[in-house]
């Protein structure tokens, strides 16, 4: 076992800089060396942005679940399995509204009509919502539609479901959910 001093702290974070975070899996030149705080011991080199996530993670386990610190790396394995779990591709109150929100602030008018399209309005509709609270109107009533439809009905802009629009229109969704943005 061995001291890391004040000032040695620098040069070890330096000479054990790893090529990117080993958390995100991401290159940065903000390297902190990270420790556990239940035993003090240095536990390696990580972004700053992944340190305040660990001890962010590990003060809200510990605070407010009342967890027992040990136990956090089985509840973050099970965090990502649950996290990885198929979709249930039902669709809640909320998300809507997310999602709703992302469309109208997000997208570029060019794919709102790309997306409105997709969910089934005709090109007709679409140059009707001539302006951004139609679009975005349009788009929460073809969504909850798409959500609703079974096999065997049409939106209605008189679109039919098949398994490969519903998975383009999910990815479409994911990447609006997530950090897909081309401007306002």
């Amino acid at each position: 076992m061995t001291y890391l001093p004040v000032n040695q702290l620098a040069e070890w974070r330096k000479a054990n800089e790893p090529s990117e975070c080993p958390i995100l899996k991401t290159k940065t030149n903000d390297w902190v060396v990270d420790h556990d705080h239940l035993s003090g011991e240095v536990r390696g080199v990580i972004s700053r942005q992944a340190n305040t996530l660990i001890g962010k993670m590990e003060n809200i386990y510990t605070s407010m679940c009342k967890g027992d610190p040990n136990a956090l790396p089985d509840v973050l394995e099970n965090i990502a399995m649950y996290l990885r779990k198929e979709d249930s591709k039902i669709l809640h109150p909320v998300g809507l509204n997310q999602l709703t929100s992302r469309f109208k602030n997000n997208l570029l008018k060019d794919d709102q009509c790309f997306l409105l399209n997709i969910l089934g309005a005709s090109h007709s509709e679409i140059d009707s919502y001539n302006n951004i609270s139609k679009r975005v109107k349009a788009f929460k009533k073809l969504l909850k539609e798409f959500y609703e439809q079974d096999n065997t009905t049409t939106n209605s802009g008189g679109a039919k479901s098949s398994k490969k629009s519903d998975k383009q229109i999910r990815g479409i969704l994911l990447q609006i959910r997530g950090r897909y943005t081309r401007g306002s």
